[in-house]
C-alpha cells in the first residue's frame, strides 16, 4: 500500500468520488480482515465486525484530520468495533495467565525471530492507532 497513493484516494473519496472509496476500501480490506481476524480469534462476527469498520471509516472521512493517517485511523476504528462487538457479546478476550497453550521450547529459532519481526511491526501499528483512542 503506497502511502501517496493511499493519501490520494483518502482526498478523492471525501471529495466524493465513489470509484476513489471503493478501491480505498479494496487496498484496505485485507488489513482490516487481518486485524479484526486475530482480535476475534475467528469468531463468526469477524465479518460482520469488518464491514462494520469499513461503513464507519469510509463515513467517517470527512474527521480525518490528516489523509495521510489513514491506516492508523482506519486500525484503530477496527479495533473500537472489536472491543465493542466484545462488550455486546459479554465476553473479554481470556488474560494471558488463564492459556491452555504452553510455549514449546522446542520451537525453531527462524520461526520464532520471523514472529518477533512481525510483532514488533504490529506494536508499531498498534501505537499508531492508539493516537485515536479515547
Amino acid at each position: 500500500m503506497n502511502g501517496v497513493d493511499s493519501t490520494a484516494l483518502v482526498i478523492a473519496a471525501r471529495n466524493g468520488d465513489r470509484a476513489a472509496g471503493e478501491r480505498l476500501a479494496a487496498q484496505y480490506l485485507p488489513l482490516v480482515y487481518n486485524v479484526v481476524g486475530r482480535a476475534l480469534n475467528g469468531h463468526p462476527d469477524v465479518d460482520d465486525v469488518v464491514q462494520e469498520t469499513m461503513l464507519r471509516a469510509l463515513s467517517g472521512l470527512p474527521a480525518l484530520r490528516d489523509p495521510a493517517r489513514f491506516r492508523s485511523w482506519l486500525v484503530a476504528i477496527a479495533m473500537n468495533q472489536v472491543r465493542s462487538r466484545w462488550s455486546n457479546l459479554g465476553h473479554r478476550p481470556a488474560p494471558l495467565e488463564e492459556t491452555n497453550e504452553p510455549a514449546d521450547p522446542a520451537a525453531d529459532f527462524v520461526d520464532l525471530t520471523i514472529l518477533r519481526l512481525e510483532l514488533s511491526g504490529q506494536r508499531r501499528e498498534t501505537a499508531e492507532a492508539t493516537r485515536w483512542l479515547d
